[in-house]
């Protein structure tokens, strides 16, 4: 073999080299990298997330009912007092006064009674006789009369002074705790009817919930008896356990007429074997278990996104060459995007992987999974990432390589 035929062919096998490098370079080049996982069997747990304060489920304000300087307290903060013990004492010199006033008032009316009954039966034995005209009579029956309704008076006076005599001595109206104390010795206490001046507060603290404020799109999820989970801020790295027991029926507003507006309805939560170091006004947070499903399908909730019907495999496309070709209001909804889901399967040229859209229908969603009622079998490899590749760049029948996921490692940064 000559020189030149040597060189020829040594030149031929570098072509032939380099043509197939940059042929595996432009395979390799035109996948795309995605991480992936399978399809899984197990439980699905929808939550309503919701943060509000701790506060008793019994809890009773002691408030005057008179006015009055406060010149005795009998309890302070945290004491413990069961129902009817004396709590405090307002200043009752008036309202004594006001008692002895009524007393006497009811004892001149007493008497006069009693001379008006004397002048009415004299005078009915003279009417009888015929001694004294009718009219003479009938003005004594009148002044007994109006001695009995004086007399009612009298009573009804000195019943309302005496109680409000009594009401300047405050008793404990339940068993309880005593939370706050509003009020010191020397201070005025304003009673009214139309507003409260609260002198003490009592609760049972033996009993404890929370109240939550719940969005107006979660609340229709939560109903009476859901089980939660409850991290209270003060007590970290601890979960109790509550149930709902009370969902209000009325929203609240807060930035109503402005574009923060948000509408929540309140949600009462009862705590199970509260613990002993819980206070009122401690803040929580709930996580309220609103469905649960076992022994479902699911996937991680990114791995879901949305396609057109005409972006799907060739099951979608064949429905869709199948329909009339004047195109109506039906078809047109058709065309509207559905949940889809990327399925790895082997490339027909078995080199490597390639996506393969999938129409999915969801269930319920938990805190990272969805739930998946029809389209995937049990150990489907599906594509879980990048989120950016599934929600926009990942096509289907797109060829890609399984990679794992990128971890920043700030350490080998800084080096």
């Amino acid at each position: 073999m000559s020189k030149k035929k040597i060189i020829i062919i040594v030149l031929a096998v570098i072509l032939l080299g380099v043509i197939a490098f940059f042929a595996v370079k432009k395979e390799k080049g035109n996948s795309k990298d995605v991480q992936s996982a399978k399809v899984e069997r197990g439980q699905v747990v929808h939550k309503v997330a919701a943060s509000g304060r701790i506060q008793p489920v019994v809890e009773v304000a002691v408030s005057a009912d008179v006015a009055g300087r406060v010149i005795r307290m009998a309890v302070k903060e945290g004491d413990w007092v069961e129902k009817g013990k004396f709590l405090a004492q307002l200043d009752a010199t008036r309202y004594k006064a006001d008692v002895d006033r009524a007393e006497q008032v009811l004892a001149s009316a007493e008497a006069s009674l009693s001379l008006a009954e004397l002048e009415k039966n004299q005078q009915f034995e003279l009417f009888q006789k015929k001694l004294v005209s009718e009219l003479i009579y009938q003005g004594a029956l009148v002044r007994y009369q109006q001695g009995l309704s004086q007399k009612k008076q009298a009573l009804a006076a000195l019943a309302q002074s005496k109680d409000n005599y009594n009401k300047t001595m405050m008793f404990a109206p339940m068993s309880g705790t005593v939370t706050l104390v509003n009020k010191e010795v020397g201070e005025m206490a304003l009673g009214s009817a139309f507003s409260r001046d609260i002198i003490m507060v009592i609760a049972d603290l033996n009993e404890m919930e929370v109240l939550v404020d719940v969005n107006e799109n979660d609340v229709v999820d939560v109903a009476l008896g859901d089980t939660t989970e409850i991290e209270i801020d003060a007590l970290q790295d601890t979960m109790f356990q509550g149930i709902v027991t009370e969902i209000a029926h009325s929203a609240q507003n807060t930035g109503q007429g402005s574009l923060d507006q948000v509408t929540n309805f309140k949600v009462q939560i009862r705590l199970l074997d509260p613990p002993a170091e819980i206070r009122p006004g401690m803040s929580a947070a709930v996580d309220i278990r609103a469905d649960v499903r076992n022994d479902v399908l699911f996937v991680p909730i990114q791995s879901v996104t949305m396609r057109k019907p005409k972006q799907l495999q060739e099951k979608q496309d064949d429905e869709l060459n199948r329909a009339d070709s004047s195109m109506n209001e039906d078809g047109d909804k058709d065309l509207e995007p559905v949940e889809v889901v990327f399925v790895l399967v082997d490339n027909e040229k078995g080199k490597g992987k390639e996506a393969i859209q999938r129409e999915v229908v969801t269930g319920i969603i938990g805190e990272r999974d969805f739930e998946i009622i029809s389209g995937l079998e049990l150990d489907d490899e599906i594509v879980t990432g990048p989120y950016k590749e599934i929600s926009r760049g990942l096509n289907d029948g797109d060829k890609v390589k399984v990679t794992k996921r990128k971890k920043f490692n700030a350490g080998e940064e800084k080096k």
